[in-house]
């Protein structure tokens, strides 16, 4: 089985639980599906995504939409769970 159907498979895993709404915080997106594999395909340099994991405020939209795009998620749902995310850690603060 060649990377990229390993890949595409965790990509289709991380979709699915997403879809299910048991993905509560936007990294957990990457406990399923590597960031190292989505930085690669976002063309997004590998140390940079990494941080930006840390506060995906600090995403672009176009990040973003193209985590959805490569995930199969609606971009909507994604954007709004960042905000979420954002909005929470701002209350604990």
């Amino acid at each position: 089985m060649s990377s990229d159907a390993i890949a595409n498979k965790k990509f289709e895993k991380a979709k699915l639980l997403f879809d299910q709404g048991l993905i509560k915080e936007f990294k957990e997106l990457f406990d399923v599906a590597p960031y190292s594999v989505v930085a690669k395909k976002i063309n997004t340099n590998n140390i940079r995504f990494k941080e930006k994991l840390e506060n995906p405020m600090t995403l672009k939209l176009g990040e973003l939409n193209a985590i959805a795009n490569l995930l199969k998620i609606d971009s909507v749902a994604l954007y709004a769970l960042v905000l979420q995310e954002s909005s929470a850690k701002k209350e604990q603060v």
